[in-house]
């Protein structure tokens, strides 16, 4: 019986670990194929990430040397320079610049306006993934950049400063009276020491605006006893209702002209704070007569017979109040209101938005004040500045006070801030 007993026992320890081999087997393949499935997806995310970082290295040294070839071929321009002369330089810079990366490229061109010597330059790029082209197709890109010459660089700034000339305004009448004389002299010399060479010509108009419906909320039910008390005609209607003028403009000046200064300087002069009634102003009807100003346009000839290449069409506003909407009904009952005013924001946005009125590449609105102040404790409308800040080229480069202390720095930060001032396009 022992005998027996000790054959079932050894058999069945045989059995136990026949089976705890085959486990074992079992568990390391199991493991394995789980491994290998994991393994896929993170080689592909491996490849995926050195394709994306190498195709955006590429990418920034394609354009550093597009752009220098551009430079190179404009900076080559000279009175007897032909433009295959300038593509021959632009090639040569190219192909020294692209480097390692000149595989990759194809369809490089480079051409030459007859008119400007603007050099124009493309590029294409084609890379093959690191992953199988089932998985991944060739990646893909094009390069542009374009140059002028410096010497045909004529940039011309156009500013139009709306300023709130009400009451309160005084302190910013004064900056602008204090700072005609050395304007295009301080305005240039902020602009080099950002590095950029200063405009061609610069002019500036001023537009003080107050308002045209200031005194409509004496209509309003609980206020008509301030018109029996002033002795004033109720309900106030025609030009009672606003200020007389509540929009004062000059033409522009050249602040080259030494003649054109002094005449700002008199304009300026005679101008001082009065005037508002109400807290809102009438801001938008300034900023639509800036924006319809009689701007430089592209082409134009200056008085040294330069023609112009570049323009900065800038509207510049200063003021401590909020603006009415458009369509304000007490302004519009004002029989001075123009009649050509859009009624509507969408309608005054076209405008903006209109290359035949202002140029659309740098034209910028520089708000020195506090776009988002509410202040219409009567009708209770939201401000103008509240939509006008979301419109493109807005900007709020300094506060009313920093402008107050430092009118022409403020402004040359805010022209600077417009950006797009570098030689290539």
């Amino acid at each position: 019986m022992h005998g027996t007993s000790g054959f079932f026992r050894s058999a069945s320890r045989r059995r136990l670990a026949y089976a705890a081999r085959a486990f074992a087997r079992d568990e390391r393949g199991a493991i394995a194929l789980l491994f290998s499935l994991t393994l896929l997806p993170i080689v592909l995310f491996m490849a995926l990430s050195i394709d994306y970082g190498a195709n955006n290295a590429m990418r920034q040294r394609v354009q550093d040397a597009l752009d220098a070839a551009v430079l190179a071929g404009a900076s080559s321009s000279g009175p007897s320079t032909t433009a295959a002369q300038r593509i021959s330089v632009a090639q040569q810079t190219f192909a020294s610049a692209v480097g390692s990366d000149q595989p990759f490229v194809s369809g490089v061109t480079f051409s030459v306006d007859a008119t400007t010597s603007k050099v124009t330059g493309a590029a294409n790029t084609q890379r093959k993934s690191l992953i199988s082209p089932r998985l991944a197709p060739d990646m893909r890109q094009s390069f542009a950049a374009s140059a002028l010459p410096t010497a045909n660089l004529v940039r011309a700034l156009d500013v139009v400063m709306c300023v709130d000339a009400t009451g309160s305004m005084q302190n910013t009448l004064f900056a602008v009276q204090s700072n005609i004389s050395n304007f295009k002299t301080n305005l240039d010399a902020a602009i080099s020491s950002a590095g950029y060479r200063p405009f061609d010509r610069t002019r500036v108009r001023v537009i003080y605006y107050r308002d045209y419906g200031g005194n409509g909320w004496l209509n309003l039910p609980g206020y008509s006893w301030y018109t029996r008390y002033y002795g004033l005609r109720s309900p106030v209607s025609g030009e009672d209702l606003g200020d007389d003028p509540a929009i004062i403009a000059s033409n522009f000046y050249d602040m080259s002209s030494s003649g054109d200064v002094s005449n700002f300087r008199s304009f300026v002069g005679n101008q001082y704070a009065s005037g508002g009634g109400d807290l809102p102003e009438s801001g938008l009807e300034c900023l639509w007569t800036a924006m319809n100003s009689s701007w430089t346009k592209i082409g134009d000839t200056l008085s040294n017979g330069a023609k112009v290449t570049d323009v900065f069409p800038v509207v510049s506003i200063y003021t401590d109040a909020g603006a009415h909407p458009p369509g304000f009904a007490s302004s519009i009952q004002n029989p001075k209101y123009p009649a050509a005013m859009p009624r509507d924001f969408a309608s005054l946005l076209r405008q903006w938005n209109d290359a035949a009125v202002i140029d659309q590449k740098h034209k910028s609105i520089l708000f020195y004040g506090d776009p988002t102040l509410e202040d219409d404790y009567y009708f209770a409308y939201s401000s103008g500045w509240q939509t006008v800040k979301t419109w493109p080229g807005f900007s709020n480069p300094a506060s009313l006070t920093s402008a107050n202390n430092a009118l022409v720095a403020s402004l040359a930060k805010g022209i600077l801030g417009v950006g797009d001032l570098r030689l290539t396009d």
